[in-house]
This record gives C-alpha cells, structure tokens and sequence, in this order.
C-alpha cells in the first residue's frame, strides 16, 4: 500500500469512527474497530507499522477513546518474539 493509500485508509478510519460507535454499542464496537484498523495495519510495510498505529491511536483520542490493551499486548509479543532467545 502507498503512503498516499495509507493516509485515505487512515482518513476513511477517522470518518467512520462516529458512525460505528453510533451503530455498534460496547464490544461489537471495538470488533467492527479492530477488524478495519489491522486491515490497514495489515498492508503497510514494517517500517511504517508505528507510524500507523500511532495514527489509529490518534484517531481513537480524538474521540475520547482508550487505546485498547489487545493492540498494547500485541505490540509486546511482537517485541519479543524478535529478542535473541538465551540459552
């Protein structure tokens, strides 16, 4: 995904979020929220994994919303699993 397809994923995200907060109440809010954000996480290069999840967060305050722990957890696994293994 281009960085200009990026920004129009991440824009259409931030457009949507009143809308599913409106029609999903509580948890199927945060499933129909995930599900769209790690599709966009899910096709931008490595280099720029960061850089989206620091968007999808902001686009999450921007509402009042907490970062949801499941993306905080990932983030851990995925840091760990890159340590060197002792022995």
């Amino acid at each position: 995904m281009t960085m200009q397809e990026t920004e129009q994923q991440l824009a259409e995200l931030a457009r949507v979020v009143p809308q599913l907060l409106k029609q999903n109440p509580g948890a199927a809010f945060w499933v129909e929220f995930l599900e769209r954000a790690d599709a966009i996480r899910d096709h931008v290069p490595f280099d720029h994994y960061d850089w989206v999840t620091e968007r999808i967060y902001e686009t999450l305050a921007a509402h009042g919303i907490s970062t949801p722990s499941r993306w905080i957890l990932a983030a851990a696994d995925i840091d760990s699993s890159l340590s060197i293994p002792s022995r």
